[in-house]
């Protein structure tokens, strides 16, 4: 493994020095925005087929109109167990922290990745949202509730059959669990400040 990220970094070095060996300063600047250019094109398009793909796993058949945001905003609430609702819940979000979770190795072990990958995703809520409030660790007390419950829910999935109970009884407990871990944030963040 070290031995490929050192090849490859190896490699990008010398194909970015070979920009730099002939024409002028100006040519070459061109030339490595063009590279650049379509380098991040490239990473886009992936980007994009593997969010669609991931977006279809979970139910989306069509995007940016009306059902796309009904499912991802309100039918996620009736998705037996808290794991579940978390995979439907805000789909650009969830294809953020199923990256994240991925690249910390959550596809062989999942109980750390699933934990940073939430506690991760309270400190850019908090970085993004809260400076403009004062800062809190509310949020990403929320966030370390949320990474717990989801470990405990799909742990306790195969015990509970969550699947067989009526819509109603899952959405009052995934909004329980979300109320509830907002105030634990908020009690972790009147005992820290």
């Amino acid at each position: 493994m070290l031995y490929m990220t050192a090849y490859r970094l190896l490699h990008l070095w010398c194909r970015f020095t070979e920009i730099f060996d002939k024409g002028s300063a100006l040519e070459n600047y061109h030339l490595l925005l063009r590279r650049l250019k379509n380098v991040y094109q490239i990473k886009m398009a992936d980007f994009e087929v593997g969010y669609k793909k991931f977006a279809k796993m979970r139910g989306f058949n069509t995007f940016n109109d009306f059902s796309y945001h009904r499912r991802g905003f309100i039918e996620c609430w009736a998705e037996p167990g808290f794991h579940r609702f978390w995979q439907v819940w805000n789909p650009g979000i969830a294809y953020f922290v199923y990256r994240l979770f991925l690249g910390l190795g959550g596809s062989k072990r999942w109980l750390i990745p699933a934990f940073l990958s939430f506690l991760f995703c309270g400190i850019i809520h908090t970085a993004i949202v809260f400076p403009f409030l004062g800062w809190s660790f509310s949020v990403i007390g929320a966030f370390i509730c949320f990474a717990v419950l989801t470990i405990v829910s799909r742990k306790m999935s195969r015990l509970l059959h969550q699947e067989k109970w009526p819509a109603i009884a899952n959405i009052v407990i995934n909004i329980s669990l979300v109320v509830g871990s907002f105030d634990i944030g908020f009690r972790i963040d009147r005992f820290f400040c």
